[in-house]
């Protein structure tokens, strides 16, 4: 538990001191002591009131020992005596904020001050340079989007999760050079890095490639995908994002075919009842190694007292095989339904390619046949082919299957190339999954292939809704999932203490197979593990930030102020905090708050007031805060312009900026009139992961909503990908659901066919605009509806004030309404107070 000490009296100096034995720190206002120095500085174990007074010796500001003191006074003594013939330089302090006690006209300390005074002059000839703030931040948006922001959180660059300069060659001939591929990608852009490697096992190769930029990858797909190249058909991909920015690739063309496994039926007599069901029972209980069923049968042939009828036996299967199913006194066969798999595929090949469809591939998965089924993978040369393959074969029944049925299923399927060492920390989870999938889900395949340096598993799924839902889990599988509560990320500083850390590390203990990751640069929480025991845990976590934000405590010592706050603040504070928040120690002079940062904000201020109330003298020389246009409050300062806020007015004014989405966000002082950005290195410092997480998701929306014609979104419902519209020919791959979607109609990808006429919906939405007088903004184009109240519109969206008659536009709102008095004689109110 951390419990923050206060002192409050002429001067308000902030005291924190960590009582966590884990953590033995103390912070003096923005300085950290080492647990050296803390000893030094002679801190008892229990927590105490530290406090520094208005008439307290410089030498403790200046941290110059006692023993030392005398040696100090005549060294200032001999300065003094020559500072009239010499300049004494001075250094600026530590700390460049600047004194909020200056600011009110009562700081005396000057030079001595730890705070910059603005009529003094510093030397900062030898001053080291210090790092410069961050300029700009860069984010991950809805998992796949990358955005960076500048000062004022200003949109500066975009990159959705469609664009990525990476392009995927297959079907390469094994006898293909590297330098050969990379002459035939090099006429279609700048290649800045490539790969080949062999494709088992179709003794092919397959190559990756980097160009300058995503258009040239883009454009290299359209022209070589489906090419005949090397005197074989290649296909060409591009990659998909993956949440955590390793590209995954998409196999659109793939067709799962399968069909009954060659077999014959067995017929096997027993002399009694319990024999008979014996059988049964054995086959029953390895069905699910082998897919032999048994029943009982009372037709043709009898072969003794009591005949059980064997399925889906081998071909091959013989008498002596089958004296494991109770030893039955004689076997009779049946015919086979057909004999060779091989005979099936080339009919099945052969169907294909007399319809002009150019396979590129086709395997057949070796026996056992699970269930029965001879399963094969099809690959062919584009999405539309692999459509057209499964209407030809679906559910037929050709001689050469016995008349069984095939199944064909166009089944998109995503790889993962994972390294050796990264699998086998996650290889039980990624085990424990495939198992799921077979007795959960049905429709889905989850294949791992080990390779020498690394493991490729593939995802596939007959609906490309399913293969999303099943990229999401197996990612945050993967890469972790960061916990999130309340649509906000979940973090307390708490976790980033070795306390903290140590309950992390015993939670995992009690919970085996969750790893919890603390990012306390990040402040956050990544939980990597199954999901049933990630939704435990995250709960766990959930209950445990909720603890930690009650247990919060904080200590104003209010000495000499303990009558006056009891006489005008103390009841109207535990009114608006509630009595369980607050407590008021008579012995100690303190006031105690538990609770969350506002709530200390609130018995802060009231101490305040009650410190102004009793000393006049600090109300004069005040800045004014841009916001509340009143006395500044725990000061911030804006670098650029110099102007000063209430920390808790510039809070409320990002905040606001959530809801109204103005950006970018610009300082308030002069009257509005300022034209500084607010640093973006300041609005992370001020607020919490939660609240900045929310600005910069309101600063993307924004942007995105001011360009209708650069970014659309995806049209999967609730799918939150945004891209940018593309050429001709291109077909667009969300990355998070996977839809295919044409970037000229900006619906889903329709293969064959010309683009659905839009024009009837444009023309009754027209119509509806126009009968309720709707209009589109002239900076953003969003449609606008007036409900009511005068010609002067400002649109929701880009804040441009707008005369709604004629249309046009003025910054600032600045001469609005005399244009529409001078041009269209009143403002638009049913009366119009020109008087007012």
């Amino acid at each position: 538990m951390s419990v923050m000490i206060y002192s409050v009296d002429s001067q308000v100096t902030c005291i924190d001191v960590l009582t966590n034995p884990q953590c033995s720190t103390v912070v003096l206002d923005d300085f950290m002591l080492d647990p050296e120095s803390l000893e030094s500085c002679k801190v008892p174990d229990s927590p105490v009131t530290l406090k520094w007074d208005y008439e307290s010796d410089a030498a403790l500001w200046l941290d110059i020992d006692n023993d030392t003191s005398e040696a100090s006074n005549s060294i200032e003594c001999s300065i003094s005596s020559v500072e009239s013939s010499v300049h004494v330089k001075h250094s600026p302090p530590r700390n460049s904020e600047i004194c909020r006690r200056w600011l009110k006209g009562v700081c005396e300390r000057g030079y001595s001050c730890m705070y910059v005074h603005n009529d003094l002059e510093y030397d900062t000839s030898d001053v080291r340079p210090t790092a410069p703030a961050p300029t700009f931040y860069m984010a991950i948006i809805h998992d796949h989007i990358r955005v960076k922001f500048g000062a004022g959180l200003n949109v500066q660059e975009v990159i959705t999760g469609f664009e990525t300069p990476w392009l995927y060659l297959n079907n390469i001939p094994f006898d293909i050079s590297h330098d050969a591929v990379i002459h035939l990608l090099s006429k279609h852009g700048t290649v800045q890095e490539s790969r080949v490697e062999v494709a088992s096992p179709r003794g092919t190769q397959r190559a990756r490639a980097r160009f300058s930029s995503d258009i040239e990858a883009r454009n290299a797909n359209i022209v070589l995908n489906g090419t005949r190249q090397w005197g074989s058909i290649i296909s060409t991909q591009l990659p998909v994002n993956t949440a955590h920015g390793r590209g995954a690739t998409l196999q659109d063309t793939a067709v799962r075919i399968q069909w009954a496994a060659p077999s014959i039926i067995g017929y096997a007599g027993y002399p009694t009842q319990e024999r008979a069901q014996k059988a049964i029972d054995i086959a029953k209980a390895a069905y699910s190694e082998a897919y032999i069923s048994a029943h009982m049968y009372t037709g043709l042939p009898q072969m003794a007292a009591y005949t059980v009828r064997f399925l889906n036996l081998p071909i091959h299967t013989k008498k002596e095989q089958m004296n494991k199913y109770s030893e039955p006194l004689d076997m009779m066969w049946d015919v086979p339904n057909y004999t060779s798999v091989d005979q099936v595929a080339s009919f099945l090949r052969h169907k294909l390619e007399s319809n002009t469809l150019d396979v590129m591939s086709f395997d057949i998965l070796p026996p056992p046949y699970r269930d029965g089924q001879v399963k094969a993978w099809v690959h062919l040369s584009t999405p539309a082919a692999a459509k057209t393959a499964c209407q030809l074969l679906h559910f037929r029944k050709p001689m050469c299957t016995g008349k069984t049925r095939i199944f064909a299923y166009h089944m998109p399927s995503l790889s993962y190339s994972i390294p050796m060492d990264q699998y086998r920390r996650i290889q039980d989870d990624i085990v424990t999954f495939r198992e799921r999938l077979r007795r959960e889900v049905q429709g889905t395949t989850f294949t791992i292939s080990p390779g020498t340096t690394s493991v490729t598993v593939r995802l596939s799924a007959v609906d490309g809704k399913d293969l999303g839902n099943l990229k999401a889990e197996f990612e945050k599988l993967r890469g972790g999932e960061v916990v999130r509560h309340n649509d906000q990320v979940l973090w307390d500083r708490f976790f980033g203490l070795p306390a903290g850390k140590l309950y992390l590390r015993k939670l995992e203990i009690s919970h085996l197979g969750i790893i919890i990751r603390e990012d306390a640069a990040r402040r956050r929480l990544t939980l990597f593990g199954q999901s049933s025991l990630r939704g435990v845990v995250k709960t766990i976590l959930i209950q445990k930030h909720s603890e930690l934000l009650v247990r919060t405590k904080r200590i104003i010592s209010l000495g000499p102020l303990l009558g006056p706050f009891l006489r005008f603040e103390f009841a109207s504070v535990t009114q608006q905090l509630g009595p369980e928040k607050v407590t008021l120690d008579m012995g100690s002079r303190q006031l105690l708050v538990t609770g969350h940062n506002n709530d200390f904000r609130v018995a802060l201020q009231a101490v305040q007031r009650t410190q102004r109330k009793q000393n006049p003298r600090l109300q004069r020389n005040v800045a004014s805060c841009p916001v509340c246009l009143g006395e500044v409050d725990c000061p911030v300062t804006i670098s650029q312009c110099k102007h000063t806020y209430c920390r808790t007015c510039l809070i409320s004014y990002l905040q606001a900026a959530v809801d109204s989405k103005f950006f970018p966000l610009t300082c308030l002082g002069n009257d509005d009139n300022c034209s500084s950005l607010i640093p973006i290195s300041l609005a992370r410092q001020i607020l919490s992961t939660g609240e900045f997480d929310s600005l910069v998701q309101a600063a993307f929306e924004a942007h995105i909503h001011e360009r209708p014609n650069e970014f659309h979104y995806c049209p999967s419902p609730d799918c939150m990908q945004v891209y940018r519209p593309a050429p001709s020919g291109n077909i667009l791959q969300c990355p998070s659901c996977l839809l295919r979607i044409c970037p000229q109609c900006h619906v889903e990808q329709h293969d064959g066919f010309e683009c659905p006429d839009r024009d009837g919906g444009d023309h009754l939405f027209k119509e509806w605009a126009k009968a309720h007088n709707v209009k589109n903004c002239p900076s953003c184009r969003v449609p606008i509806e007036r409900a009511e109240g005068c010609n002067h519109v400002t649109c929701i969206r880009c804040r441009t004030h707008i005369c709604w008659v004629c249309m046009q536009t003025f910054p600032g709102g600045d001469g609005i309404y005399n244009h529409m008095r001078a041009e269209h004689g009143g403002i638009g109110n049913a009366i119009d107070d020109d008087w007012l």
